[in-house]
């Protein structure tokens, strides 16, 4: 199979997430810009997997290839869909962990697949809760990975009207006034009323 694997290019770990969809004896291709439907034909793209990518995938894209586009998010769906999702947890009391998810048109609206909680200390940072929610995100996927690409994982469908979502707009402005950007602990996040 031809997996797609849909990314931004300031990530660090490149390989980590085409690594386990090898491991399957699939092929991979790294792309980090726009997508179209003429894109995905012309490479004969078969899967997407979604991770940390800063582009919606369009419903023509979607509908070509149902239930074989999968993002890997950052949060405990359906609490904070979108950007920042470690702060906001914080911030806001919601649940804290990861899911792998369906894409459909929203903002992280499709379909569960799994979902993992976590948990942090006050004396966490916003540096350290992300990183242990990439960690477990990669621990995830990679538990999934082939049931996955068969078609075999049950999923749940999210109420959209349900949980929390946040732009990175929303978050801009914070991170400036925090005192010591990612590396500010938990326990200020969660006392300072201005943030």
């Amino acid at each position: 199979m031809k997996v797609l694997y849909f990314t931004n290019e300031d990530i660090q770990d490149w390989e980590v997430i085409p690594g386990i969809i090898k491991r399957q004896g699939d092929t991979v291709m790294t792309h980090t810009s726009r997508i179209d439907l003429d894109f995905i034909k012309n490479n004969n793209i078969e899967f997407i997997v979604s991770d940390r990518a800063r582009y919606l995938i369009k419903k023509d894209v979607i509908d070509y290839l149902p239930r074989k586009i999968v993002n890997l998010h950052p949060s405990f769906l359906p609490w904070n869909r979108g950007y920042h999702p470690n702060y906001w947890a914080i911030k806001e009391g919601t649940p804290y962990g990861v899911t792998l998810h369906f894409i459909d048109e929203g903002i992280d609206t499709g379909a569960i697949i799994a979902q993992t909680r976590a948990f942090y200390s006050n004396e966490d940072t916003l540096r350290t809760t992300y990183d242990r929610l990439r960690n477990l995100m990669v621990s995830l996927f990679a538990a999934c990975w082939l049931e996955v690409r068969l078609g075999k994982m049950a999923e749940s469908f999210q109420n959209k009207d349900d949980g929390t979502l946040h732009y990175k707009r929303d978050f801009n402005e914070i991170l400036e006034s925090l005192p010591d950007g990612w590396d500010t602990k938990i326990e200020f996040i969660k006392r300072s009323k201005k943030l």
